[in-house]
Protein backbone atom coordinates (compact mmCIF):
# COMPACT_ATOMS: atom_id res chain seq x y z
CA UNK A 1 0.00 0.00 0.00
CA UNK A 2 1.38 3.72 -0.25
CA UNK A 3 1.46 5.05 2.47
CA UNK A 4 2.56 8.83 2.14
CA UNK A 5 3.89 10.85 -0.97
CA UNK A 6 5.67 14.27 -1.24
CA UNK A 7 6.14 16.05 -4.40
CA UNK A 8 8.90 18.89 -4.76
CA UNK A 9 8.67 21.59 -7.79
CA UNK A 10 6.17 18.94 -9.51
CA UNK A 11 2.58 19.41 -10.34
CA UNK A 12 0.37 22.40 -9.80
CA UNK A 13 0.98 22.28 -5.40
CA UNK A 14 3.97 23.79 -4.52
CA UNK A 15 5.33 21.25 -1.91
CA UNK A 16 2.53 18.47 -1.83
CA UNK A 17 2.72 16.12 1.33
CA UNK A 18 0.45 13.61 1.85
CA UNK A 19 -0.23 11.33 4.66
CA UNK A 20 -2.42 7.88 3.23
CA UNK A 21 -4.87 5.78 5.00
CA UNK A 22 -4.64 2.36 4.88
CA UNK A 23 -8.14 2.13 3.10
CA UNK A 24 -9.98 5.01 1.83
CA UNK A 25 -8.38 8.09 0.74
CA UNK A 26 -11.05 10.49 -1.44
CA UNK A 27 -9.98 13.43 -3.28
CA UNK A 28 -12.12 16.30 -4.48
CA UNK A 29 -11.56 19.96 -5.38
CA UNK A 30 -11.97 21.78 -8.75
CA UNK A 31 -11.00 20.62 -12.54
CA UNK A 32 -7.38 21.21 -13.08
CA UNK A 33 -5.70 21.35 -9.84
CA UNK A 34 -4.54 18.29 -9.68
CA UNK A 35 -6.53 15.14 -9.06
CA UNK A 36 -5.70 12.82 -11.72
CA UNK A 37 -2.17 14.09 -11.56
CA UNK A 38 -1.76 12.76 -8.16
CA UNK A 39 -3.53 9.71 -9.04
CA UNK A 40 -0.89 9.14 -11.77
CA UNK A 41 1.97 9.87 -9.40
CA UNK A 42 0.30 7.10 -7.10
CA UNK A 43 0.40 4.43 -9.46
CA UNK A 44 3.67 5.52 -11.07
CA UNK A 45 4.76 5.33 -7.13
CA UNK A 46 3.71 2.20 -6.00
CA UNK A 47 4.62 0.43 -9.99
CA UNK A 48 7.13 2.22 -11.81
CA UNK A 49 5.13 2.54 -14.60
CA UNK A 50 3.46 6.19 -15.83
CA UNK A 51 -0.65 4.99 -16.51
CA UNK A 52 -0.91 5.68 -19.91
CA UNK A 53 2.13 7.24 -20.89
CA UNK A 54 1.37 10.28 -18.72
CA UNK A 55 4.86 11.68 -17.52
CA UNK A 56 4.78 13.92 -14.36
CA UNK A 57 7.13 16.93 -16.47
CA UNK A 58 8.11 19.70 -14.03
CA UNK A 59 8.64 23.30 -15.92
CA UNK A 60 12.24 23.87 -16.51
CA UNK A 61 12.35 26.71 -14.08
CA UNK A 62 11.69 24.39 -10.85
CA UNK A 63 15.20 23.32 -8.94
CA UNK A 64 15.81 20.18 -8.37
CA UNK A 65 12.13 18.45 -8.48
CA UNK A 66 11.76 15.25 -6.20
CA UNK A 67 9.04 12.80 -5.50
CA UNK A 68 9.03 10.84 -2.34
CA UNK A 69 7.16 8.13 -1.48
CA UNK A 70 6.75 5.43 1.21
CA UNK A 71 5.25 1.89 0.56
CA UNK A 72 4.59 -0.87 2.44
CA UNK A 73 4.81 -3.98 1.44
CA UNK A 74 4.06 -7.44 3.44
CA UNK A 75 7.20 -7.34 5.06
CA UNK A 76 7.80 -3.24 5.91
CA UNK A 77 8.16 -0.01 5.08
CA UNK A 78 10.12 1.03 2.35
CA UNK A 79 11.04 4.80 1.62
CA UNK A 80 12.35 5.93 -1.99
CA UNK A 81 12.60 8.97 -3.57
CA UNK A 82 13.20 10.13 -7.14
CA UNK A 83 15.00 12.98 -8.90
CA UNK A 84 13.84 14.37 -12.34
CA UNK A 85 16.75 14.53 -14.97
CA UNK A 86 16.01 17.40 -17.31
CA UNK A 87 18.81 16.16 -19.71
CA UNK A 88 17.25 13.01 -20.30
CA UNK A 89 13.62 13.74 -18.93
CA UNK A 90 12.83 10.65 -16.96
CA UNK A 91 12.80 9.66 -13.34
CA UNK A 92 15.56 8.54 -11.85
CA UNK A 93 14.62 6.33 -9.15
CA UNK A 94 16.81 4.65 -7.05
CA UNK A 95 18.56 1.48 -7.28
CA UNK A 96 17.92 -1.93 -5.40
CA UNK A 97 14.66 -4.40 -4.96
CA UNK A 98 11.54 -2.23 -5.10
CA UNK A 99 9.10 -2.57 -2.31
CA UNK A 100 5.82 -5.09 -3.12
CA UNK A 101 2.70 -3.34 -2.66
CA UNK A 102 0.42 -5.58 -3.56
CA UNK A 103 -2.14 -6.38 -6.55
CA UNK A 104 -2.79 -2.34 -8.50
CA UNK A 105 -5.31 -1.74 -10.71
CA UNK A 106 -6.02 1.63 -12.04
CA UNK A 107 -9.27 2.95 -13.59
CA UNK A 108 -8.50 6.18 -15.63
CA UNK A 109 -11.63 8.42 -16.57
CA UNK A 110 -11.44 8.24 -19.75
CA UNK A 111 -12.10 4.43 -19.58
CA UNK A 112 -8.66 2.92 -20.03
CA UNK A 113 -7.30 0.92 -17.47
CA UNK A 114 -3.45 -0.12 -16.09
CA UNK A 115 -2.91 -3.05 -13.93
CA UNK A 116 0.33 -4.07 -12.17
CA UNK A 117 0.56 -7.82 -10.77
CA UNK A 118 3.38 -8.74 -8.19
CA UNK A 119 3.83 -12.21 -9.71
CA UNK A 120 4.06 -11.00 -13.33
CA UNK A 121 5.36 -7.21 -13.02
CA UNK A 122 8.01 -7.84 -10.75
CA UNK A 123 11.78 -8.37 -10.85
CA UNK A 124 12.35 -12.27 -12.66
CA UNK A 125 15.78 -12.28 -11.85
CA UNK A 126 17.63 -9.33 -11.79
CA UNK A 127 21.58 -9.03 -11.93
CA UNK A 128 23.24 -8.21 -8.67
CA UNK A 129 23.18 -3.94 -8.32
CA UNK A 130 21.08 -3.39 -11.25
CA UNK A 131 18.80 -1.06 -11.54
CA UNK A 132 15.84 -2.45 -10.91
CA UNK A 133 13.60 0.49 -13.39
CA UNK A 134 15.41 -1.20 -15.66
CA UNK A 135 14.52 -4.89 -14.96
CA UNK A 136 10.75 -5.48 -14.19
CA UNK A 137 8.33 -5.96 -16.90
CA UNK A 138 5.73 -2.43 -16.99
CA UNK A 139 2.33 -2.00 -15.89
CA UNK A 140 0.06 -4.04 -18.16
CA UNK A 141 -2.48 -0.86 -19.74
CA UNK A 142 -5.36 -0.99 -21.69
CA UNK A 143 -7.48 1.15 -24.21
CA UNK A 144 -10.98 1.18 -23.43
CA UNK A 145 -10.71 -1.03 -26.60
CA UNK A 146 -8.27 -3.22 -25.41
CA UNK A 147 -10.47 -3.86 -22.12
CA UNK A 148 -13.29 -5.30 -24.33
CA UNK A 149 -11.08 -6.93 -27.33
CA UNK A 150 -7.76 -8.60 -25.74
CA UNK A 151 -4.04 -7.01 -25.11
CA UNK A 152 -1.83 -8.78 -26.46
CA UNK A 153 1.84 -8.36 -25.99
CA UNK A 154 5.37 -10.42 -25.43
CA UNK A 155 4.39 -12.23 -28.30
CA UNK A 156 1.47 -13.66 -27.38
CA UNK A 157 -1.79 -13.19 -25.64
CA UNK A 158 -1.36 -10.56 -22.57
CA UNK A 159 -5.69 -10.27 -21.92
CA UNK A 160 -7.91 -12.23 -23.81
CA UNK A 161 -10.31 -9.45 -23.11
CA UNK A 162 -14.06 -8.75 -21.75
CA UNK A 163 -16.19 -9.82 -24.39
CA UNK A 164 -14.61 -13.41 -25.28
CA UNK A 165 -13.41 -14.11 -21.50
CA UNK A 166 -16.64 -13.31 -19.81
CA UNK A 167 -18.08 -16.04 -22.72
CA UNK A 168 -15.44 -18.55 -21.95
CA UNK A 169 -15.84 -17.94 -18.33
CA UNK A 170 -19.76 -17.98 -18.85
CA UNK A 171 -19.39 -21.67 -20.32
CA UNK A 172 -16.69 -22.58 -18.49
CA UNK A 173 -18.36 -22.29 -15.41
CA UNK A 174 -21.24 -24.99 -16.30
CA UNK A 175 -19.02 -27.90 -17.85
CA UNK A 176 -15.91 -26.98 -15.00
CA UNK A 177 -17.94 -25.53 -11.97
CA UNK A 178 -14.86 -25.21 -9.50
CA UNK A 179 -12.50 -23.73 -12.29
CA UNK A 180 -14.31 -20.80 -13.88
CA UNK A 181 -13.73 -16.99 -13.07
CA UNK A 182 -17.13 -16.33 -13.81
CA UNK A 183 -18.63 -16.64 -9.99
CA UNK A 184 -16.06 -14.06 -9.15
CA UNK A 185 -17.23 -11.73 -12.53
CA UNK A 186 -21.06 -12.08 -11.59
CA UNK A 187 -20.63 -11.32 -7.91
CA UNK A 188 -18.17 -8.25 -8.31
CA UNK A 189 -21.33 -6.95 -10.78
CA UNK A 190 -23.99 -7.58 -8.52
CA UNK A 191 -22.00 -5.85 -5.89
CA UNK A 192 -21.18 -2.76 -8.36
CA UNK A 193 -24.99 -2.66 -9.38
CA UNK A 194 -27.40 -0.26 -8.12
CA UNK A 195 -29.59 -2.29 -5.23
CA UNK A 196 -32.84 -1.22 -7.15
CA UNK A 197 -31.56 -2.05 -10.47
CA UNK A 198 -29.29 -5.53 -10.33
CA UNK A 199 -27.02 -6.37 -13.62
CA UNK A 200 -27.50 -10.26 -14.31
CA UNK A 201 -25.34 -12.16 -16.08
CA UNK A 202 -27.65 -13.68 -19.19
CA UNK A 203 -26.64 -16.37 -21.89
CA UNK A 204 -23.88 -15.30 -24.33
CA UNK A 205 -25.51 -14.28 -27.61
CA UNK A 206 -24.90 -13.53 -31.45
CA UNK A 207 -25.52 -10.51 -32.63
CA UNK A 208 -24.66 -9.42 -35.80
CA UNK A 209 -24.45 -10.93 -39.02
CA UNK A 210 -21.33 -10.56 -40.07
CA UNK A 211 -19.54 -11.11 -36.69
CA UNK A 212 -19.36 -14.83 -35.53
CA UNK A 213 -18.44 -13.65 -32.00
CA UNK A 214 -21.14 -14.10 -29.37
CA UNK A 215 -21.18 -11.10 -26.49
CA UNK A 216 -21.29 -10.45 -23.05
CA UNK A 217 -25.05 -10.08 -22.16
CA UNK A 218 -26.99 -8.19 -19.19
CA UNK A 219 -30.67 -8.89 -18.04
CA UNK A 220 -31.89 -5.34 -17.33
CA UNK A 221 -35.35 -4.99 -15.44
CA UNK A 222 -36.14 -4.07 -18.92
CA UNK A 223 -34.76 -6.36 -21.04
CA UNK A 224 -31.96 -8.39 -21.69
CA UNK A 225 -28.56 -6.00 -23.44
CA UNK A 226 -25.95 -7.14 -25.55
CA UNK A 227 -22.73 -5.79 -24.89
CA UNK A 228 -22.88 -3.19 -27.75
CA UNK A 229 -25.87 -2.31 -26.65
CA UNK A 230 -24.42 -1.43 -23.18
CA UNK A 231 -24.40 2.61 -22.02
CA UNK A 232 -21.27 4.33 -21.30
CA UNK A 233 -21.91 3.93 -17.24
CA UNK A 234 -22.59 0.20 -17.47
CA UNK A 235 -19.63 -0.32 -19.65
CA UNK A 236 -16.97 0.96 -17.65
CA UNK A 237 -18.73 -0.32 -14.10
CA UNK A 238 -18.62 -3.79 -15.86
CA UNK A 239 -14.83 -3.52 -17.41
CA UNK A 240 -13.52 -2.04 -13.78
CA UNK A 241 -15.48 -5.53 -12.47
CA UNK A 242 -14.07 -7.10 -15.41
CA UNK A 243 -10.29 -6.27 -14.57
CA UNK A 244 -10.52 -6.72 -10.96
CA UNK A 245 -11.80 -10.28 -11.79
CA UNK A 246 -8.71 -11.09 -14.13
CA UNK A 247 -6.24 -9.25 -13.05
CA UNK A 248 -6.97 -11.63 -9.11
CA UNK A 249 -7.52 -14.71 -11.84
CA UNK A 250 -4.43 -14.05 -13.41
CA UNK A 251 -2.49 -13.20 -10.02
CA UNK A 252 -3.32 -16.21 -8.38
CA UNK A 253 -2.37 -18.41 -10.84
CA UNK A 254 0.89 -16.62 -12.01
CA UNK A 255 1.68 -16.74 -8.24
CA UNK A 256 0.91 -20.71 -8.37
CA UNK A 257 3.16 -21.23 -11.21
CA UNK A 258 6.15 -19.39 -9.34
CA UNK A 259 5.54 -21.27 -6.07
CA UNK A 260 4.76 -17.75 -4.41
CA UNK A 261 2.45 -16.68 -2.19
CA UNK A 262 -0.45 -14.46 -3.35
CA UNK A 263 -0.64 -11.19 -2.34
CA UNK A 264 -2.67 -9.76 0.66
CA UNK A 265 -3.67 -6.43 -0.98
CA UNK A 266 -5.69 -5.22 -3.73
CA UNK A 267 -4.96 -1.01 -4.40
CA UNK A 268 -7.57 0.42 -6.55
CA UNK A 269 -6.82 3.81 -8.25
CA UNK A 270 -10.08 5.35 -9.96
CA UNK A 271 -10.45 8.42 -11.32
CA UNK A 272 -13.99 10.35 -11.29
CA UNK A 273 -15.84 7.43 -9.96
CA UNK A 274 -18.84 8.86 -10.85
CA UNK A 275 -18.29 9.08 -14.15
CA UNK A 276 -21.60 8.69 -16.67
CA UNK A 277 -23.30 7.82 -13.11
CA UNK A 278 -27.01 8.69 -12.87
CA UNK A 279 -27.07 10.48 -9.05
CA UNK A 280 -28.82 7.00 -7.79
CA UNK A 281 -26.09 5.07 -8.71
CA UNK A 282 -23.68 7.68 -7.56
CA UNK A 283 -25.24 7.03 -4.00
CA UNK A 284 -23.68 3.72 -4.10
CA UNK A 285 -20.92 2.96 -5.76
CA UNK A 286 -17.98 3.75 -3.86
CA UNK A 287 -19.34 2.04 -0.44
CA UNK A 288 -19.84 -0.79 -3.17
CA UNK A 289 -16.43 -1.02 -4.10
CA UNK A 290 -15.27 -0.84 -0.24
CA UNK A 291 -16.41 -4.41 -0.28
CA UNK A 292 -15.48 -5.71 -3.96
CA UNK A 293 -12.66 -7.96 -2.18
CA UNK A 294 -15.06 -9.66 -0.10
CA UNK A 295 -15.69 -11.05 -3.47
CA UNK A 296 -12.67 -12.49 -4.13
CA UNK A 297 -10.67 -13.84 -0.76
CA UNK A 298 -11.97 -12.45 2.72
CA UNK A 299 -8.62 -11.93 4.30
CA UNK A 300 -6.97 -9.38 1.79
CA UNK A 301 -6.81 -6.20 1.95
CA UNK A 302 -8.01 -3.36 0.03
CA UNK A 303 -6.84 0.28 -0.18
CA UNK A 304 -8.85 2.56 -2.50
CA UNK A 305 -7.55 6.55 -4.05
CA UNK A 306 -10.38 7.79 -5.45
CA UNK A 307 -11.03 11.11 -6.56
CA UNK A 308 -15.06 12.57 -7.25
CA UNK A 309 -16.52 15.99 -8.12
CA UNK A 310 -19.90 14.37 -6.28
CA UNK A 311 -21.73 15.43 -3.46
CA UNK A 312 -23.69 12.58 -3.31
CA UNK A 313 -20.36 10.46 -3.41
CA UNK A 314 -19.19 11.92 -0.60
CA UNK A 315 -22.50 12.31 1.28
CA UNK A 316 -23.11 8.21 0.26
CA UNK A 317 -19.29 7.64 2.30
CA UNK A 318 -20.99 9.23 5.97
CA UNK A 319 -22.04 6.04 7.32
CA UNK A 320 -18.38 4.34 6.48
CA UNK A 321 -16.33 6.85 7.01
CA UNK A 322 -13.50 6.13 9.67
CA UNK A 323 -11.12 8.73 10.69
CA UNK A 324 -8.36 5.93 11.86
CA UNK A 325 -8.04 4.42 8.58
CA UNK A 326 -9.49 7.27 5.60
CA UNK A 327 -8.05 10.42 5.06
CA UNK A 328 -10.34 13.35 2.73
CA UNK A 329 -7.97 15.40 0.76
CA UNK A 330 -9.26 18.22 -1.06
CA UNK A 331 -7.52 20.85 -4.29
CA UNK A 332 -8.53 24.06 -3.80
CA UNK A 333 -7.72 27.81 -5.60
CA UNK A 334 -7.15 30.98 -3.72
CA UNK A 335 -5.46 33.76 -5.27
CA UNK A 336 -4.14 31.99 -8.17
CA UNK A 337 -2.08 29.88 -6.09
CA UNK A 338 -3.56 25.98 -6.09
CA UNK A 339 -2.98 24.31 -2.08
CA UNK A 340 -3.56 20.70 -1.03
CA UNK A 341 -5.17 20.16 2.56
CA UNK A 342 -5.86 16.98 4.33
CA UNK A 343 -9.42 17.97 5.14
CA UNK A 344 -10.97 16.25 8.67
CA UNK A 345 -14.20 14.67 7.75
CA UNK A 346 -16.91 15.98 8.63
CA UNK A 347 -20.65 14.36 8.49
CA UNK A 348 -22.90 17.09 6.75
CA UNK A 349 -26.40 15.15 6.41
CA UNK A 350 -26.76 15.97 2.81
CA UNK A 351 -25.91 16.57 -0.84
CA UNK A 352 -27.57 20.79 -0.12
CA UNK A 353 -25.10 20.74 2.98
CA UNK A 354 -22.20 19.25 0.96
CA UNK A 355 -22.55 21.73 -1.82
CA UNK A 356 -22.66 24.86 0.57
CA UNK A 357 -19.32 23.63 2.36
CA UNK A 358 -16.07 24.81 2.14
CA UNK A 359 -15.49 21.68 0.40
CA UNK A 360 -17.15 22.75 -2.75
CA UNK A 361 -17.60 26.65 -1.68
CA UNK A 362 -20.94 27.46 -3.41
CA UNK A 363 -23.19 30.18 -1.62
CA UNK A 364 -25.70 28.25 -2.52
CA UNK A 365 -27.20 25.07 -3.96
CA UNK A 366 -28.86 26.59 -6.82
CA UNK A 367 -28.32 28.33 -10.31
CA UNK A 368 -25.98 31.03 -10.01
CA UNK A 369 -29.08 33.19 -11.26
CA UNK A 370 -31.08 32.28 -7.92
CA UNK A 371 -27.99 32.91 -5.75
CA UNK A 372 -27.91 36.53 -7.35
CA UNK A 373 -31.41 37.39 -6.83
CA UNK A 374 -31.25 35.89 -2.62
CA UNK A 375 -28.13 37.60 -2.21
CA UNK A 376 -29.66 40.49 -3.14
CA UNK A 377 -32.54 40.01 -1.44
CA UNK A 378 -30.47 39.63 1.77
CA UNK A 379 -28.71 42.13 1.37
CA UNK A 380 -32.03 44.35 1.18
CA UNK A 381 -33.52 42.46 4.49
CA UNK A 382 -30.03 43.49 6.16
CA UNK A 383 -30.52 47.03 5.24
CA UNK A 384 -27.35 47.31 3.30
CA UNK A 385 -26.91 49.89 0.34
CA UNK A 386 -27.92 48.58 -2.94
CA UNK A 387 -25.15 46.48 -4.64
CA UNK A 388 -24.13 46.51 -8.37
CA UNK A 389 -26.36 44.05 -9.85
CA UNK A 390 -28.02 45.51 -12.57
CA UNK A 391 -31.75 45.52 -12.12
CA UNK A 392 -31.80 44.70 -8.53
CA UNK A 393 -31.31 47.41 -6.48
CA UNK A 394 -35.37 48.01 -4.95
CA UNK A 395 -37.62 45.81 -3.46
CA UNK A 396 -39.77 45.96 -6.41
CA UNK A 397 -37.06 44.89 -8.41
CA UNK A 398 -36.24 42.05 -6.25
CA UNK A 399 -39.65 40.30 -6.30
CA UNK A 400 -39.94 40.51 -9.86
CA UNK A 401 -37.10 38.64 -10.34
CA UNK A 402 -37.52 35.91 -7.17
CA UNK A 403 -41.17 35.36 -9.09
CA UNK A 404 -39.52 34.57 -12.24
CA UNK A 405 -36.31 32.48 -10.63
CA UNK A 406 -37.83 30.13 -7.48
CA UNK A 407 -40.98 28.29 -7.18
CA UNK A 408 -43.66 29.24 -4.96
CA UNK A 409 -42.92 26.66 -2.79
CA UNK A 410 -39.36 27.90 -2.03
CA UNK A 411 -38.28 28.01 1.56
CA UNK A 412 -36.88 31.37 0.96
CA UNK A 413 -40.14 33.22 0.19
CA UNK A 414 -41.19 33.04 3.52
CA UNK A 415 -38.15 35.22 5.08
CA UNK A 416 -38.87 38.15 2.14
CA UNK A 417 -42.41 38.41 2.37
CA UNK A 418 -42.11 39.03 6.35
CA UNK A 419 -39.24 40.98 6.18
CA UNK A 420 -41.10 43.18 3.06
CA UNK A 421 -44.40 43.44 4.27
CA UNK A 422 -44.08 43.62 7.91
Amino acid sequence: MLKSLALHGVGPVHGLTASLGERLNVLTGDNGLGKSFLLDVSFWALTGTWPGGRVAIPESRRARPRIEFEVKSKAKSVQRKAEYDFKTQTWSRQAGRPPMPGLVVYAAVDGGFAVWDPARNYWRDPPTGAAFIKDRPDAYQFTPKEVAEGLPGNGGQLCNGLIQDWVSWYYQRASRPNASPFDYLEGVVDLLSHPSEPLRAEEPRKVFVDDSRKFPTLGLPYGVLPYPLWSAAIKRIVSFAYLIVWAWTEHLQAAELRKESPADRLILIVDEIEAHLHPKWQRTILPAVLNVVEKLRADIGVQIIAATHSPLVLASLEPYFDDSIDQFFCFSLTDDKVSFDNVPWAVHGDVLAWLASDVFGLEQARSREAERVIEAAEAFMRGDPPGESDGLRTKEQITEELRRILPGLDPFWPRWIVKTQS
